[in-house]
């Protein structure tokens, strides 16, 4: 709290006056951006193709996790949640579990439309976004990797997904 007074200009006080503890800080800055995550993918969803939405919301999730300061949140996150369950629910609730359920929702549509055959769309929608990370996240937060993966590989994981993800479930 003191280094985010610091960097802010403000003194602790204000920080606390705005946010009663740490994880309502933390809570905050993720779902400040998971919304903006989350409108941009909705804003995708109108006029494409099933695999144009899916290829610019993978495309979108990615990106986000690779920005400057995402990886540093989610290590700080999951360092602090055992001692601060509730910033983990926050964490979750705020980011991971918001994207699955507006995709599973925009799943769920098309299986009722018949577009394509979703018998679970929550499921589905976590197995899409979980495709698009592959192992490059996990091996950007563990330092395996010091450098995010270029656009030209980012797309490559993002189409792989796509692909994977349709394969079967569009109805013959």
């Amino acid at each position: 709290m003191d280094e985010i007074a610091r960097r802010a200009g403000v003194s602790k006080a204000t920080v606390y006056s705005h946010f009663d503890s740490k994880p309502a800080l933390f809570g905050a800055i993720v779902q400040h951006r998971c919304q903006r995550t989350i409108s941009t993918m909705l804003a995708e969803m109108s006029d494409r193709t099933v695999g144009e939405v899916l290829t610019a919301m993978g495309r979108q999730f990615l990106d986000v996790l690779m920005m400057p300061g995402s990886l540093p949140l989610y290590r700080v996150v999951l360092a602090e949640a055992p001692r601060f369950p509730e910033l983990g629910r926050i964490f979750y609730e705020a980011g991971p579990d918001r994207c699955a359920v507006a995709l599973a929702q925009y799943l769920a549509e098309l299986d009722a439309r018949g577009v394509l055959a979703v018998s679970e769309p929550r499921r589905a929608a976590e197995q899409f976004l979980s495709s698009v990370l592959g192992h490059i996240h996990i091996r950007m937060l563990l330092g395996v990797s010091h450098t995010p993966p270029s656009p030209e590989e980012r797309e490559r994981q993002v189409a792989a997904a796509v692909a994977t993800f349709l394969n079967g479930r569009i109805p013959r």
